[in-house]
């Protein structure tokens, strides 16, 4: 037990009830973006595809408690919410890793001044823990260097248009021939698309995505 829950005993995420960051009851609750028997009547809600990347993988709906518990982790400065959400969504991970070999994980960036604001990168802390539970190296790449407009309720050609030119590589960095780019949400792809993009702009030679949540 950190020192941290001493002086502040966690209380779930999802629920409220004091003793963990996301309780068991509430981690029963998470369910896969898609399931087996969907397969062959919709399009595969867990999976997205895109011209720069791959593959997209969700581990989870974005619905219920894992929503609230992403609110918290983005907006209601808990960052140690980043560490449970990690490893449920860790079993997921594995499954892209046994298409995509055991390569670098790399977070999406957020601009400086939200930074600022939330004191932390959410994407940065789920590519860390997903690295500690994988064994998968984490590399920080990439910076978003523009501020844009929130993504909510755009389509993702509205999306796409609103990323251009937001992300570009830190001074300095090569990209790996692959990488894994991790973030929070799916909803479009748009952003993930945008950051594989510069990558491939940049030598990567195959760029993949892996969130916890899929928006449905």
């Amino acid at each position: 037990m950190g020192m941290l829950d001493l002086l502040l005993p966690p209380a779930c995420a999802g629920c409220g009830r004091f003793g963990d960051l996301i309780c068991p009851a509430c981690a029963d609750t998470f369910r896969p973006a898609s399931t087996p028997d969907d397969r062959f009547a919709a399009p595969d809600a867990g999976l997205m595809v895109g011209d720069a990347l791959v593959l997209a993988v969700a581990a989870f709906a974005h619905t219920g408690q894992l929503r609230r518990a992403l609110q918290r982790l983005k907006y209601g400065g808990s960052g140690r919410i980043a560490d449970p959400l990690a490893l449920a969504a860790a079993p997921a991970l594995e499954r892209l890793r046994d298409l995509s070999g055991r390569i670098p994980l790399v977070p999406v960036p957020v601009h400086a001044a939200r930074l600022r604001q939330r004191g932390y990168n959410q994407a940065a802390l789920l590519a860390a823990s997903l690295g500690k539970a994988s064994g998968m190296p984490v590399l920080d790449l990439l910076q978003r260097r523009k501020a844009t407009a929130r993504q909510h309720g755009l389509g993702k050609a509205a999306r796409l248009h609103n990323l251009q030119g937001a992300f570009q590589l830190k001074d300095g960095a090569r990209p790996p021939p692959a990488v894994i780019l991790v973030d929070d949400i799916l909803t479009t792809s748009a952003t993930l698309e945008a950051c594989a993009q510069v990558l491939r702009g940049a030598g990567a030679e195959s760029v993949y995505g892996f969130a916890i949540a899929r928006e449905v």
